[in-house]
């Protein structure tokens, strides 16, 4: 047994002894990378110590990140397999600058999940600890550790989520010493303030409020920040309350999509945030970068509340500074509005170059209706639904959308990343990511009960770079804009909308049943196609390890009939091919028949049709990918006993000669 299967074994054995689940926990390496210090890295065998601790990595790639002079630049992922070579090919000799420089502490704000982190340093750690005591997260666990051996410099006494650790040499007992250390710490450290050992947690959030200026209805103050957040609170009894901000040039709304809000997350420089799982009083925020937002040359950002079950016992809108240093608040009297059912709580306007902040509160007694109209769109409720039942439709249904894709397209035979695992974090607007062959996919998911705008195409096109995705896609439970069509196929960006998407789920379910009493014909086609498009179709015998037994076992157009008699190809002409099956023929070893298509262009569609038994016809469609030419179409198997023709999505990267390694053949 590998010492890293040593490693690993302990490390599950130590979970299993604290109750923890591995895979909902986070873990970051920071390493300093001073020239000085890698030389005594390099001599002393620093990479035992990453090879003791890879076992972390079992769940889940660990994040590394490169510290050189007070800046940090992410690197890529640590993973188990690479723990060997890690810091030989990404640490020793690597300018660091190559990396992502990342504001760390930033970074880890935006987390609510269990985190350890470890950093291997030697200098002084007086400032980080500030810094980390000024983030009030005790779910994040910082492990400080000195490996030339001498205890670390802190002048003053670190807060109780941070261990300053040092070993005498890095040895192999050296680091079997500090595995223990540094697990038995963390350990000690989560009981001891009774945090879960799993999952998110609950920040609690300190906020200074000590130089907040209180202002009453009709002040206007300036504005200095341009980074900047808006909070909005309540306190109410029963009912729900959903607030929207947006975006005014001269006093006019341009368009439905110029509002954030909780069915439109973001627009132009502003990114609605749900505030009621934030370590903060306020209900929603609003992350607001005013510099893009004069660019885009608008000149005022209107908050504004609807209170379809009646005005709440508390309001208040507030501005903040992005580490939460509260400017700004302005506390409405509820009194006054008792029975509206919309207000204008407050706006951010440029003015004399410079932005200031203007306490409104007037109230509305005809909703969002009232607003839309006075600022220049009276129809604004036909394309969004500003009523309670959004916050219904929209923040109980989207998360389980996000886990129903996760599935479907793991059923496409893609493999599957979320791009950050804390749902409150920023994605950039890129919920998951789909990979098949070597191809990144960056994927936004829209669970709307209305119209999906433009921003969703726009977002995933720009975020998708952060990921290093080669396409883009959005995929929506409703239609998308005229709008959003449009720059869709300019970019190339594919759209599932809610037709697509039923017809992709009922292409998963589609599962006819077939008999071996009569043999079965199959046709594969082109559709819609003007042009000549050569296609051929292609069958792998394989046995209850999807691999084929002999070369024999594939039949494609230079090897048209099988020995046994139970499939025979007949290549009639370049756009359509047919294939015959005689399901009581199959040898005993064969399992499972799986038909594969080819074609000569890129994102041509073909349908596939099975004559099933006297007559019955069946007609599958098929697109490939832009990258990809051949695709399994579907198999024939048993299931429960009965023989039955299931569809599939697999791609091949490659073509035919590709889908021979899949099914365990070589070609020469």
């Amino acid at each position: 047994m590998s010492s890293t299967t040593n490693y690993r074994a302990s490390y599950q054995s130590y979970l299993n002894r604290q109750d923890v689940d591995g895979s909902k926990m986070r873990y970051i390496f920071i390493i300093n990378t001073a020239d000085g210090l890698q030389r005594y890295m390099k001599r002393n065998n620093m990479q035992s110590v990453l090879t003791k601790l890879s076992p972390l990595s079992m769940f889940g790639d660990i994040q590394i990140v490169a510290q050189i002079e007070g800046s940090f630049y992410q690197l890529p992922d640590f993973t188990e397999h690479t723990a060997s070579q890690y810091m030989k090919t990404q640490i020793y000799g690597k300018d660091s600058l190559r990396g992502e420089k990342i504001d760390l502490f930033a970074e880890l704000f935006h987390t609510s999940e269990l985190t350890h982190i470890i950093w291997f340093t030697d200098e002084e750690v007086t400032p980080y600890t500030r810094v980390i005591q000024s983030m009030n997260a005790p779910h994040m666990f910082w492990n400080f550790v000195s490996i030339k051996g001498s205890p670390l410099r802190c002048a003053t006494k670190p807060p109780k989520n941070i261990i300053l650790t040092h070993i005498p040499k890095i040895s192999s007992l050296a680091t079997s010493v500090l595995y223990r250390k540094l697990l038995n710490k963390f350990a000690q450290y989560i009981n001891k303030t009774d945090l879960p050992m799993h999952g998110r947690v609950r920040i609690s959030q300190i906020e200074n409020t000590a130089d907040s200026q209180h202002v009453i209805k009709g002040s206007k103050s300036t504005v200095e920040q341009t980074n900047l957040k808006v909070g909005i609170g309540w306190k109410t009894v029963e009912g729900e309350c959903l607030s929207a901000a947006m975006l005014l040039t001269n006093n006019q709304l341009a368009d439905a999509e110029n509002i954030a809000f909780f069915g439109n997350k973001s627009t132009i420089g502003m990114t609605h945030v749900d505030g009621r799982e934030l370590p903060t009083e306020d209900m929603e925020q609003y992350t607001v970068n005013l510099s893009a937002i004069e660019q885009a040359g608008q000149d005022k950002i209107l908050f504004t509340l609807v209170m379809p079950d009646g005005t709440p016992e508390q309001l208040y809108i507030r501005v903040l500074t992005y580490d939460n240093r509260e400017l700004i608040r302005f506390q409405i009297d509820m009194e006054t509005c008792a029975s509206n059912t919309a207000l204008e709580l407050g706006a951010l306007y440029y003015y004399k170059q410079e932005w200031r902040f203007n306490a409104i509160g007037n109230g509305y007694n005809a909703g969002m209706e009232k607003i839309g109209a006075n600022y220049g769109i009276p129809d604004l409720t036909d394309t969004y639904n500003f009523t309670a039942e959004v916050l219904e439709d929209i923040a109980l249904n989207g998360k389980t959308f996000e886990y129903h894709m996760q599935d479907l397209f793991t059923k496409l035979g893609y493999e599957v990343e979320v791009p950050t695992s804390d749902p409150y974090a920023p994605d950039y607007g890129v919920d998951l990511i789909a990979i098949k062959g070597g191809v990144r996919k960056a994927v936004q998911l829209k669970c709307f009960s209305n119209v999906v705008p433009i921003k969703a195409v726009q977002e995933v096109y720009a975020g998708a770079r952060m990921y290093n995705c080669d396409k883009y896609m959005v995929v929506a439970t409703n239609y998308f804009s005229r709008a959003a069509l449009q720059l869709a196929e300019q970019l190339d960006v594919e759209i599932w909308d809610k037709m697509q998407l039923a017809k992709v789920e009922d292409r998963l379910r589609s599962r006819i049943g077939v008999s071996d009493e009569n043999e079965l014909k199959l046709k594969l086609s082109k559709k819609d196609a003007e042009d000549e498009i050569d296609i051929d179709i292609s069958a792998f015998l394989v046995n209850g390890l999807d691999q084929c037994q002999s070369d024999e076992d594939l039949i494609f157009y230079n090897q048209t009939d099988h020995p046994s008699g139970c499939i025979r190809l007949i290549n009639d002409t370049a756009w359509e091919k047919m294939m015959y099956i005689d399901l009581s023929s199959l040898p005993d070893y064969c399992e499972k028949i799986v038909i594969v298509g080819s074609l000569d262009a890129y994102k041509q569609k073909v349908e596939l049709t099975i004559d099933n038994e006297l007559n019955l016809y069946h007609t599958f469609e098929y697109m490939p990918s832009a990258v990809c030419d051949t695709l399994v179409l579907g198999q024939f198997r048993k299931i429960d006993g009965e023989w039955a023709f299931t569809t599939s999505e697999t791609y091949f990267v490659g073509g035919l000669e590709e889908a021979c390694k899949m099914y365990g053949l070589t070609t020469g």
